[in-house]
């Protein structure tokens, strides 16, 4: 009943979808009833199972009729006929006038009561003839409430507070919270609601009497000042004073900090025994309501009557109790939303910037708590949260004077860091896709898997299930304008629309294209989508009925990689290869001949708001700006980015743009200046980025599986260089030490190779820029006295390691395999100082050898791709590993192949190794294992090294050959006692893929490197290790060993990012982008562009001790 006062229009919509899906299959039959409002007439008439039936006028008036009779019979009210007849006549239609009358009639004098219903003068000429006898109604039961001369002024101040309080509330209040609200006792507004009794509803059913509207066309009478006159509430000014009372609530409380006394932060909430109970017993009503609500209210006020210094001290005193709150009752989500209205607010009314930059860091403070596990555990809003937060930003400068004894999180990151990555959302495989839904509320990406996942934009909770139906990549995704439906594109070469509250497929497989679809599009309006596909074409489909209007093609040889809207929808643009073609929706003809400057596929499209403008992203590696009108480029093309650029994007106002290239990098560009403001470095490709709507975050999708979150605001300002490391700032390939163990080598996907001293840490230099790809392998002679690299580029570079200046190339090595150049698959090679002799292999399978720059021989034994090259420690063998599991071992002199192929592994060898006797060959797979098998003999040795959870990288025998270390995709190291066949030590530290892994001389020391961009060192596990004990022993500040240095305990870092002691105790929560810096107990040092960080628990007060952490104002 009464489906139209449901104030969600989407669960509205979600009601009727459930029924339409599943009504026909129960012994039920379902009637609703409702006011046919228009996303409700709407939908019901999409639907041929659903009859909208108007009611019989007739009929309604004899069913009012009965009612008032049986009504008034009931209290023997004495009633003639024509007055059943004249109170039928003013109700019409509208059983709610006859429910009220009763209501009214029933609360005093009845007959003289009927008489004033009767005798109501007209209310003059402004209501309509529809609302003119309820308004009627309406003026009388409030004359008779707030005209009283009995009451006094004071009493009628307060029933006009409750009945206006009630209107505006955004969830019905019980009586117990409006008198908390209002300041009111509770005798006092049951006395200011009793008159009131025929307008609103006071629930019965407990003892809270729930207060909520009788009907919906009271608030409709109240809200209009035309209809209410006198009576009127105003929205705006009671918003206004709900907002300041709902502050007033939540400052007011008496306890600011652990509302409901939780006792230790070892704790998930989940495993808090009587949470519940201990949230209903100290979190009242009224306190919940302020908390959830305040910021709405606010938002619907007028002007600021000095609310900026209310909300100033509410952001720098009460956030993070308010967090507490929301947290315990489960509403986290609402405080994102709610400061992002407070940011809208407070900039709409140019109120002071330090107020707006505490807010804006309040937001980025919150939305990493509410997005992130770290919300699983309330007291974490201090002991991880504000431990971690950096201390230059306004959240520290305010709250952190009333902490103590917090752990410390000591390294320069901490101090200088800015906020960029707010959320990271594991996948589970590529993601290909991401948008926003234009009213901000979800955010979408589709994947390698053939799946649309949908979160809520605000928790990063996951809305409804995976939606599944394609059978191929989707390659592209857009929200319908109405954000109601989703519309996806595959490489299965058809189109679906989704409806994105159910997963329900509402059109499709939609067939038009006959390749892969690459990118789809919604005009502004909605009435149209375009697609662009692999085969060269645009299709413009209808939405109404989802039928193909139009097909243009581009370039029958061509590719279409990106397809849109100019913000009127007269215009799409297309990029076809190298080309821009833009486009008439309506007939699907060229406007003026295609924009010429690119080089290369242009694979990203976007206009500026404004749509005088266009942006275009190319692998020639520029991002042009062209000017619509003319067709002709508005600038010079921008060159900052080293790799394809992958995709462009305009933030909502158009003051900036976004752009990402295959270095991983996003870059935001002032529009104006079109300078680059910032740069943030992804883990992965970025196969897709979008701003909200709006403009305060970016979503981006990519290729290492990850949907993250980034603040656009704090990204805007110009980053000071001041803080950067000399690390890499992309994935390190690999790490060596020099013979002498002075230093470390690395080379990287950055395309440097730098020199690192081993006992400081310290850079000694940057080989000169040589390279143009990623460097894919570093190594050394035996002498020590040259360093030479091996890149995608195909060339070789020798460089003399004491003053790094290059002696010589070798390249490009020719090979017949054409490698994917968007995603630089490996060059499998491998290079011999003295004989100047590069050994490398193909996707063909062939090997090839060339000495001086000159093929000396080529053989192809094994028709399957190459995965990695190695030479013995003489140089007398090489080793080639293959795609399928397979191993070659080679004589290196006449190019001979002495043994294989062996087929020990069950799936792509990734790295293979000489022990440093040149006796045995190691390799690993993607089998999970390591094999061992006698380089002279070809015969595997009896067993595998089984322990790692994914593919192995990387493997390294110790000088001695007794030992060897394993790096994996699972994030882990492992050493392996080559005598005994067993793991015996296992490191934890990385946070992305192992790719490097070596011994130092000695054997004394292990590096690593990662695509999380660091480097590690490690004592091997012969070293001695520090002495460990308890949690609390540390915490409670147990004294320093003079033995062994500060006291220790173990703890490891999982992958949520929580740092919990072997007991499983929860210690501290690491933000995303400290966790790849982030020492751990294992580690003897860190190398990175961020430098490290450490954690210092000596002292702090956490577990049972975290209540005396924080001191509330």
């Amino acid at each position: 009943d009464a489906l139209d006062e449901c104030d969600d229009s989407s669960g509205v919509e979600q009601i009727l979808q459930v029924l339409l899906e599943h009504a026909s299959k129960l012994p039920v039959k379902f009637l609703i009833s409702s006011r046919p409002e228009y996303h409700i007439r709407q939908k019901i008439q999409e639907s041929p199972q659903l009859i909208l039936h108007e009611l019989d006028h007739t009929m309604v008036k004899a069913d009012i009729a009965t009612y008032l009779r049986a009504e008034l019979a009931q209290k023997s009210i004495p009633v003639a006929d024509g007055q059943i007849v004249a109170l039928v006549e003013r109700a019409g239609a509208l059983f709610i006038y006859a429910a009220t009358v009763i209501r009214y009639i029933k609360g005093g004098d009845s007959s003289e009561r009927l008489k004033t219903v009767l005798k109501a003068p007209s209310v003059g000429q402004g209501p309509t003839n529809k609302t003119k006898e309820i308004d009627r109604l309406y003026e009388t039961v409030l004359v008779s409430a707030l005209d009283n001369e009995d009451l006094e002024d004071p009493e009628k101040e307060q029933m006009e507070l409750v009945l206006h309080t009630v209107i505006c509330a955004q969830e019905p209040l019980t009586v117990d919270a409006l008198s908390g609200l209002l300041k009111l006792e509770r005798t006092q507004v049951l006395a200011a609601l009793k008159p009131l009794w025929s307008v609103l509803h006071v629930s019965e059913s407990s003892a809270a009497h729930r207060v909520s509207i009788l009907h919906a066309s009271f608030p409709d009478y109240m809200l209009d000042s035309n209809r209410s006159k006198q009576f009127a509430c105003n929205s705006r000014i009671h918003n206004g004073k709900l907002a300041d009372l709902c502050l007033r609530r939540i400052r007011c409380n008496p306890s600011q900090f652990n509302i409901c006394n939780l006792e230790s932060s070892y704790k998930l909430d989940e495993d808090v025994p009587d949470l519940a109970e201990k949230v209903e017993h100290t979190i009242s009503m009224d306190l919940s309501y302020a908390c959830q609500y305040w910021a709405v209210h606010l938002e619907l006020s007028g002007t600021s009557e000095g609310r900026d210094a209310e909300l100033y001290d509410f952001l720098s005193k009460r956030l993070l109790f308010w967090m507490e709150v929301l947290n315990l009752t489960k509403q986290i989500e609402k405080g994102v939303k709610q400061i992002g209205k407070v940011i809208f607010w407070l900039q709409a009314r140019e109120c002071s910037e330090s107020t707006i930059n505490l807010a804006r860091d309040a937001r980025r403070f919150v939305t990493m708590f509410a997005t992130s596990p770290v919300s699983q555990s309330t007291p974490h809003i201090y002991a991880s949260m504000l431990a971690s937060w950096p201390d230059h930003q306004p959240i520290s400068n305010h709250y952190a004077r009333q902490t103590v004894d917090l752990v410390r999180i000591d390294g320069i990151e901490t101090t200088e860091r800015q906020i960029g990555l707010l959320s990271s959302i594991p996948v589970g495989c590529m993601v290909n896709c991401v948008a926003y839904s234009p009213n901000g509320k979800l955010i979408a990406a589709g994947t390698s898997h053939s799946g649309i996942i949908i979160w809520d934009a605000a928790s990063c909770r996951m809305t409804i299930d995976a939606i599944k139906g394609h059978t191929d990549h989707i390659r592209a995704i857009a929200f319908s304008p109405d954000s109601t439906q989703i519309c996806s594109g595959s490489y299965d070469k058809t189109l679906r629309v989704w409806n994105v509250q159910n997963g329900q497929l509402v059109a499709g497989p939609l067939k038009g294209h006959a390749s892969r679809i690459w990118s789809v599009h919604y005009s502004p309006d909605g009435r149209w989508l375009a697609s662009g596909s692999r085969d060269g074409s645009v299709c413009i489909w209808n939405t109404s009925g989802w039928q193909q209007i139009r097909k243009s093609i581009m370039d029958p040889i061509g590719k279409v990689f990106s397809v849109a809207f100019s913000p009127d929808g007269s215009i799409i643009a297309a990029s076809s290869d190298s080309l821009i073609h833009l486009l008439d929706p309506s007939s699907g003809q060229p406007i003026g001949e295609p924009l010429k400057r690119h080089t290369d596929h242009i694979w990203s499209l976007a206009f500026l708001p404004d749509g005088k403008y266009l942006i275009s992203g190319s692998d020639d590696c520029t991002i042009c700006i062209w000017e619509v009108a003319t067709g002709q480029l508005a600038f010079d093309p921008l060159r900052e980015h080293l790799r394809p650029v992958y995709n462009v994007a305009a933030s909502p106002d158009g003051n900036f743009f976004v752009s990402t290239a295959v270095d991983d990098t996003i870059r935001i560009w002032d529009t104006k200046s079109r300078q680059s403001r910032s740069s943030f470095r992804n883990t992965g490709t970025v196969r897709s980025i979008m701003f909200s709507p709006d403009g305060s975050n970016l979503v981006s999708g990519s290729r290492d599986g990850y949907v993250r979150i980034w603040e656009v605001q704090n990204a805007s300002k110009t980053r000071s260089t001041h803080n950067q490391f000399e690390g890499h700032n992309n994935w390190v390939k690999s790490v060596i030490f020099s013979p002498c163990g002075t230093s470390i080598i690395s080379g990287s996907s950055d395309m440097t190779v730098r020199v690192w001293d081993f006992q400081s840490k310290n850079l000694i230099f940057s080989l000169p820029k040589g390279h143009n790809d990623r460097i894919l392998s570093v190594g050394v002679t035996t002498e020590g006295d040259h360093i030479f690299s091996i890149s995608s580029d195909r060339i070789v570079y020798v460089w003399r390691r004491q003053t790094g200046e290059l002696e010589y190339t070798l390249g490009p090595i020719e090979t017949d395999g054409d490698y994917d150049r968007i995603y630089h698959e490996e060059w499998p090679a491998a290079f011999i100082f003295n004989s100047r002799r590069v050994v490398c292999g193909s996707k063909s399978g062939r090997i090839y050898m060339w000495e001086d720059n000159k093929l000396s021989f080529s053989s192809a034994e094994h028709h399957v791709p190459v995965t990695s090259i190695a030479f013995a420690p003489d140089g007398k063998l090489f080793a080639s590993s293959y795609q399928d599991g397979a191993l070659m071992i080679w004589n290196t002199s006449t190019g001979q192949r002495m043994f294989g192929p062996l087929t020990g592994h069950s799936a792509r060898i990734n790295c293979i190794v000489f022990s440093p006797d040149g006796t045995r060959i190691a390799s690993g797979s993607d089998d999970r294992t390591i094999q061992l098998c006698g380089s002279f003999t070809g015969i595997p040795e009896g067993y595998l090294l089984l322990r790692h959870s994914a593919p192995v990288r990387s493997v390294a025998f110790s000088p001695s050959g007794d030992h060897l270390v394993s790096g994996s995709v699972d994030m882990l190291l492992h050493v392996w006692d080559l005598v005994v066949g067993h793991s015996i030590a296992v490191f934890k530290g990385h946070t992305d893929v192992v790719l490097s892994v070596g011994f130092s001389p000695d054997g004394t020391q292990i590096v690593s490197s990662s695509g999380d961009m660091t480097i590690r060192l490690w004592n091997a596990p012969e070293a001695t290790t520090p002495q460990h004990r308890t949690i609390n022993e540390v915490a409670k500040g147990a004294a320093r060993s003079e033995t062994h240095g500060e006291p220790t305990f173990e703890w490891e870092l999982d992958t949520d990012g929580w740092v919990r002691h072997t007991e499983h105790q929860l210690l501290l929560w690491v933000p995303l982008d400290l966790r790849s810096v982030l020492l751990s107990q294992q580690n003897s040092s860190l190398i990175s562009r961020q430098g490290c960080i450490k954690l210092n628990f000596f002292g702090a007060k956490i577990g049972d001790d975290w209540k005396q952490c924080y001191n509330a104002l």
